[in-house]
């Protein structure tokens, strides 16, 4: 049991690699906290992936600093520590280039972006106070570095991620605290 007695917030957590992730945690030995805008698929994978005592879904729109800093505070209340945090919220539009408005753009940015600076911050924070280090790890995507203008929106916010990701882990290191994307 790797993850025995470690607390994990799992972003996007209510389908696909955040739903997958949280299940290895918790398989693992993790107690887990699962976070996603999705009340209804995350109901339902709260409820198929593990007892209540091990489990705490709390509906979280990523891209409002309020609700991830609540999602972290509801992680410490329920389990008394944050120990791992797993950014992987996100949101990947196939448009053209040129039909992407300003609120396609900025919905995009603040869930991959802005949500992953959030997590990152909120969770560095907590960790910091506790003084046992932990970390973070945020999802990035090959897109970050690829001109693909399918998906351009999604590229930028994966490249500032990424960004994110790096200044972050250097903040955090005296901390004890490891940043990495994957």
């Amino acid at each position: 049991m790797r993850f025995a007695n470690k607390v994990a917030v799992i972003t996007g957590a209510a389908r696909g690699i955040g739903r997958a992730c949280a299940e290895r945690f918790l398989g693992e030995g993790a107690k887990v906290v699962l976070g996603d805008i999705d009340a209804e698929h995350l109901k339902e994978t709260a409820a198929a992936i593990g007892a209540p005592d091990n489990v705490l879904a709390v509906v979280t729109d990523v891209g409002k600093k309020e609700q991830v800093v609540a999602l972290i505070d509801a992680a410490v209340k329920k389990f008394g520590r944050i120990d791992i945090m797993v950014n992987n919220a996100g949101i990947a539009p196939v448009q053209d280039f040129l039909e992407i408005s300003e609120a396609d753009y900025d919905r995009v940015l603040a869930v991959n972006l802005k949500g992953t600076f959030m997590g990152t911050q909120a969770a560095g924070r907590r960790m910091i106070a506790q003084g046992h280090g932990g970390v973070i790890v945020n999802m990035s995507s090959i897109n970050s570095g690829l001109a693909n203008p399918r998906v351009a929106t999604y590229a930028n916010s994966k490249g500032g991620m990424n960004q994110v990701t790096g200044t972050a882990a250097v903040a955090f290191a005296p901390h004890g605290i490891r940043v990495v994307g994957v």
